[in-house]
C-alpha cells in the first residue's frame, strides 16, 4: 500500500494568502538563517584538549548573506503593509538557533535579520514584526519605528492560522508576556521581581526591560477604577486579603484584559522583591461594558524563605498593586497583616481566587 504524505501545518504565508487571496499577497524571503544544518557542532574549547580544539571548526553556521534583503525591500515598496517574520530556526545542538545545546551570548537576532528589518522599515511602508522565537530578542530601537510587534514564541502546529487571525483582526490579541524582554544582554538574567540594591548603588539606565513581564496590547482600551480593600487589617494565621475593582472597556472593539495583582512587603527581616504577582484574571468585555473583579489572596501566599530555610509569614504592611503589567500599575492600596510571625505548616494555602461580575 502506498503511503501518502500529508501536510499538517501551514506556513504563515499560506494562512495569510488564504485570507487575502493570491493577488493581494507578495512574498520575498529576505534572508536565510542557516543555509546548511550540521550535527557536528563544536563544544566549548575548555571542555576538550587543546590539540583537539585546534582542529574543531568554530565558524558560525549562521548566514551573513544580505543578497536577498533588497528583494524584500522592493516587495515592501509595492505594498500597503509589510509583515516581517523574524526569530529562530529550531534545532538541537546548533542545527538551529534555538533548542537544546543552541545557546546564545547575545540578544541580537540571528544572522542578518536586523538588517532585513531595517531596510524594510526604511521604505516607509507600515511594518509589522511577527517574532517566532524561543527567546526574547532586542530590535535596537526599531521597535519604536514599526507599526506593531507580535510575539508568537514557537507557536506550534496551529500557529500560522493563529497569527493570521490576530493580524487580520479576526481575534483581538489577549496574550501577555511571561518573561521580560531586556534592553541589554548585560542585564541578564532579568526578572521583574527583583530586589532593590543597597543605597547609593548607581542604576544603569540602558538596562531594564523594553517590554516587561505581563505586558500585552490589544485593539481596544481598558480603564481601571474603584479599588476597594475589604479589610485594612487581616490576621496572620488564617486571614485573606480581599479586594475588588472596576474594569471598563472604553474602546470600540470587544477585547480581553488580564488583570494582574502584585504585592510588595514593605518591611521585612530580609530584603524582599519590589513586587510579586499573587493573582490574575482574564476578563472579556464588549465595548462600553463594565465588570467588577474580586480577588481573595490567603496571607500564606505572602511567605518567604527565612535564614533557616523555612517558609514563614511576617506581620507588617503590604502594598497591593493592580495593573495591566508589572510596569503598568493602575491602582494601589495597603493592607496590614497582624499577629505573631509564623512558620508555615506542611500544607499551606497557595492559591488565590478570582471572581468577575459583568454589568
Amino acid at each position: 500500500m502506498q503511503e501518502e504524505c500529508v501536510q499538517y501545518a501551514k506556513t504563515p504565508l499560506q494562512a495569510l494568502t488564504e485570507r487575502f487571496g493570491d493577488n493581494n499577497v507578495r512574498y520575498a524571503k529576505g534572508c536565510d538563517i542557516l543555509t546548511e544544518r550540521h550535527s557536528d557542532a563544536p563544544v566549548f574549547p575548555g571542555d576538550v584538549d587543546s590539540d583537539v580544539a585546534a582542529n574543531l571548526n568554530r565558524t558560525s553556521p549562521i548566514s551573513r548573506d544580505t543578497s536577498q534583503v533588497e528583494d524584500a525591500a522592493a516587495c515592501a515598496r509595492q505594498s500597503d503593509v509589510a509583515i516581517v517574520f523574524l526569530g529562530d530556526l529550531a534545532g538541537l545542538f546548533q542545527t538551529g538557533t534555538v533548542g537544546e545545546g543552541s545557546d546564545t551570548d547575545s540578544l541580537q537576532l540571528p544572522g542578518v535579520q536586523e538588517e532585513l528589518l531595517k531596510q524594510v522599515v526604511a521604505t516607509g511602508t507600515p511594518t509589522i514584526v511577527a517574532m517566532t522565537s524561543g527567546r526574547p530578542y532586542t530590535l535596537n530601537g526599531l521597535e519604536d519605528q514599526v507599526a506593531a510587534v507580535l510575539m508568537a514564541f514557537l507557536p506550534g502546529q496551529e500557529g500560522a492560522d493563529a497569527i493570521a487571525d490576530l493580524l487580520t483582526g479576526k481575534v483581538n490579541p489577549s496574550g501577555r508576556l511571561v518573561v521580560s524582554i531586556p534592553k541589554n544582554a548585560g542585564a541578564m538574567p532579568y526578572y521583574y521581581n527583583y530586589k532593590l540594591k543597597s543605597g547609593g548603588t548607581p542604576i544603569a539606565y540602558h538596562f531594564g526591560s523594553k517590554y516587561s513581564f505581563g505586558h500585552g496590547l490589544s485593539y481596544t482600551r481598558f480603564e481601571y477604577s474603584a479599588l476597594t480593600i475589604k479589610k485594612a487589617r487581616v490576621n496572620i494565621s488564617d486571614g485573606i486579603i480581599a479586594l475588588s475593582l472596576a474594569l471598563e472597556n472604553t474602546g470600540e472593539r470587544e477585547g480581553c484584559e488580564v488583570i494582574q495583582v502584585y504585592v510588595r512587603d514593605l518591611y521585612a527581616s530580609l530584603v524582599r522583591p519590589v513586587k510579586e504577582l499573587k493573582a490574575f484574571k482574564r476578563v472579556a468585555l464588549q465595548p462600553g461594558q463594565r465588570a467588577e473583579a474580586s480577588f481573595a489572596i490567603p496571607v500564606d501566599m505572602l511567605n518567604f524563605t527565612n535564614r533557616n530555610n523555612q517558609r514563614m509569614v511576617e506581620a507588617g504592611e503590604f502594598e497591593i498593586m493592580v495593573g495591566a503589567s508589572s510596569s503598568d500599575i493602575r491602582l494601589k492600596g495597603r493592607v496590614e497583616v497582624v499577629g505573631e510571625n509564623r512558620v508555615l505548616d506542611r500544607d499551606w494555602r497557595m492559591e488565590s481566587q478570582a471572581r468577575v461580575e459583568l454589568f
